[in-house]
């Protein structure tokens, strides 16, 4: 038998298998679509979570201060060669007139007759540092502990380091914790999956034994549930990511001036989200029905195994 013919009676009883299937067909692609759907929901909401870390490990928390009355080309060639460094996410300059202003506008909400009473040139200048990793934080005072002693302008360089501390602490359970969860949720996930493959198949053991006694190749008898298991990988993946691209769509594009939606990203505003294009999305979405083929056809593989001796 030719590997073309072969081929296409791997795949015609593929088809048939499917017909066969009746409700058990639905329910495997129920299941699929049940499994990526929170999937997808987790991945988004882990990758959100991280993002959002991300927004509070980047804020200032260190900062250099001058001496009032220092020049400001001063100031910002040392903020350039501080931004050089490899740690280093950003540093903000706050010259002592925005500083006065910020300094004007929190004491106005706590105690607005100070408020009125505070003179000028009472707030010196400063940079603050935010950072890629708050780990790098211990690494990041020392430069600046040293550039202090060899700068004659700078008044302060003053940091939290029980504050920077509890945050190394706090993230890197929080990373621990998130990946512990996700790992097991998506073991619980293609178990889940694996199981109904395991029905399915089950079911049809008798015709496994049979057409293993008529002397069926194991790669005849394998590929048709291999396939099987891809094609509701595919479509269960499909309707799934469908779903939320579409409600993503809607939502985010189509109703975007809608004051929910526009209360819901001021709120996430200030994350670090990627800047994407339709050709992201297109290859986002190819990926998992790719990942959805990928994990149907490895289930029915693993199920497989265990009916062909």
């Amino acid at each position: 038998m030719s590997l073309i013919t072969t081929t296409r009676r791997i795949f015609s009883n593929t088809g048939k298998q499917i017909k066969r299937s009746g409700w058990l067909a639905t329910g495997s692609i129920l299941v699929m679509t049940l499994a990526f759907f929170i999937g997808i929901i987790f991945m988004f909401l882990a990758y959100g979570s991280n993002l959002f870390l991300q927004s509070i490990e980047n804020k200032p928390h260190i900062y250099v201060f001058f001496f009032a009355g220092t020049n400001e080309q001063e100031i910002l060639t040392v903020k350039e060669k501080i931004n050089k460094l490899p740690e280093i996410y950003s540093v903000e300059y706050t010259n002592e007139d925005a500083a006065l202003d910020e300094f004007k506008q929190v004491q106005e909400r706590k105690d607005p007759e100070l408020a009125e009473n505070i003179r000028t040139n009472v707030l010196p200048p400063s940079l603050g540092i935010r950072l890629n990793k708050i780990d790098d934080a211990n690494k990041v005072i020392d430069v600046l502990t040293l550039e202090k002693t060899n700068n004659k302008n700078i008044l302060d360089v003053r940091y939290s380091q029980e504050t920077i501390d509890m945050f190394k602490n706090l993230f890197y359970w929080l990373r621990i914790g998130g990946g512990i969860v996700i790992g097991v949720l998506f073991v619980v996930i293609f178990l889940f999956t694996l199981l109904t493959v395991e029905f399915r198949t089950y079911n049809r053991a008798e015709e496994i034994s049979i057409m293993q006694l008529v002397g069926g190749s194991l790669w005849f008898i394998r590929a048709p549930f291999i396939l099987e298991g891809a094609y509701y990988g595919f479509i269960g993946s499909l309707i799934s990511s469908s779903i939320l691209f579409g409600l993503g769509y809607l939502l985010f594009f189509v109703n975007r001036t809608s004051a929910e939606i526009n209360f819901i990203m001021n709120i996430f505003a200030d994350l670090n989200w990627p800047q994407l294009s339709t050709p992201h999305y297109i290859i986002g979405f190819v990926g998992i029905l790719v990942a959805g083929t990928l994990i149907g056809a490895l289930n029915s593989m693993v199920a497989i195994r265990r009916y062909i001796y």
